[in-house]
């Protein structure tokens, strides 16, 4: 049935339009006149002709019967033209004027304008699978054209889903074409050429990336990251996490200080000793080394065992050092009580010795050497004055009588 026909059955009745025309008062008649709604034409093509009238008389096709003009169903796009030649794909297929030969659909010449035969061999790719050409993965293109970059034969894919071990980055590609040059690949991909994905040592912990740059800890260390303790870890990341000190903040870890002799670190308590001194360690002299160390190793004397260095306890005036040795006095007078005669603390040798008889005046009985007891001198520090024992009014020093 045609679309007219169906819209008129489907209508509302037609309304009845009753006309009464007066005639004598003995006599009237009724009209009944059936009135139909408008009813808007079908005129898909705009030709100004109703279309099934396009189609009755041959002006329009209807090709599969729809009641449409086939130019109509094409510019709808209810159905499909693929070749552009004005004939529904459909009605191609059907007549015998283009093959289908994969049940499509679609005209095969179609689907080889979109390159849908792979090799070329004038076979549509389904239909040659269709025909028992390999297909490992479904995809209805023959294995042949899919990839194959090791060229084993089987198509990566297939080779994935037997083994999901070689794509271990789950990228589709197979790991070993990633990071082999000989395939394609980029040799740095796997920088320890330990045949995994340098990516896929890092996400499964086989391999440490502390920097989080993407490459083994172990092949920046070989290509000049500093780990200067050989344990495997990047500095820099034991510095960030803390496992590794470096209290003089000179970017090399404090055990390579010590190991290097760059710091010292003589009480062994793995801080360089120039770190112990700037946390309170006692370093008096200033000299870089911790004082008890000085003082364990003996190259720093305490020889009044107060645990200071001698020459900071003469530096700081604790203690004096009136001749300059660079030893206490007080340790010199313990070892010998005859340099300190007097018990006054100082060395005789720096109290005054007006004769330098080696004997310090305080201790000399005759001070001035002139052979006059001091008690019996009257210029006890000038040998040339002293006394006049004979009263003849000449000084016995001076005239010797």
């Amino acid at each position: 049935m045609s679309p007219l026909k169906s819209m008129v059955r489907n209508l509302v009745p037609a309304f009845i339009l009753c006309l009464v025309i007066g005639a004598s008062s003995t006599a009237s008649a009724m009209v009944l006149i059936p009135v139909l709604p408008m009813i808007p034409m079908l005129d898909c093509n705009n030709n100004g002709t109703e279309d099934a009238t396009d189609i009755a008389n041959g002006t329009s096709q209807d090709c599969n019967s729809n009641g449409i003009p086939d130019e109509c169903d094409i510019t709808a796009e209810t159905s499909q033209d693929c070749n552009t030649n004005g004939v529904p794909d459909s009605c191609d297929i059907s007549a015998g004027a283009s093959k289908d030969c994969d049940n499509n659909g679609v005209p095969d010449i179609c689907q080889f304008l979109n390159d849908e035969d792979c090799n070329n061999n004038g076979i549509l790719d389904p239909c040659e699978v269709a025909l028992g050409a390999p297909d490992c993965n479904g995809n209805l293109v023959p294995d042949e054209c899919d990839t194959d970059c090791d060229s084993n034969g089987t198509v990566d894919e297939c080779e994935i889903t037997a083994d999901p071990t070689k794509d271990c980055d789950v990228d589709g590609s197979l790991d070993l074409c990633e990071y082999s040059s000989e395939l394609g690949g980029d040799d740095s991909l796997d920088c320890n050429n330990n045949n995994v994905l340098d990516s896929c040592d890092i996400s499964s912990g086989t391999s440490l990336d502390c920097d989080a740059n993407g490459i083994p800890d172990e092949c920046d260390i070989s290509n000049g990251a500093a780990d200067c303790d050989s344990d495997g870890a990047l500095d820099s990341c034991e510095l960030t996490a803390g496992t590794g000190l470096d209290c003089n903040s000179n970017g090399t870890l404090d055990n390579c200080d010590i190991s290097t002799a760059t710091s010292l670190d003589c009480d062994g308590n793995s801080i360089p000793d120039d770190c112990d001194i700037t946390n309170g360690a006692v370093d008096c002299d200033a000299d870089g080394n911790i004082d008890s160390c000085e003082l364990t190793a003996g190259s720093g004397l305490d020889c009044n065992n107060n645990g200071t260095l001698d020459n900071c306890d003469i530096s700081t005036g604790t203690s004096s050092d009136c001749d300059t040795d660079g030893v206490p006095d007080e340790c010199q007078i313990a070892a010998d009580a005859s340099l300190d005669c007097d018990l006054d603390g100082v060395l005789k040798s720096c109290e005054t010795d007006t004769d330098t008889d080696g004997t310090e005046d305080d201790c000399d009985d005759d001070d001035d050497g002139d052979g006059v007891p001091d008690v019996d001198d009257s210029a006890s520090l000038n040998k040339f004055v002293c006394r006049d024992a004979d009263l003849d009014g000449c000084d016995d020093c001076t005239s010797g009588a």
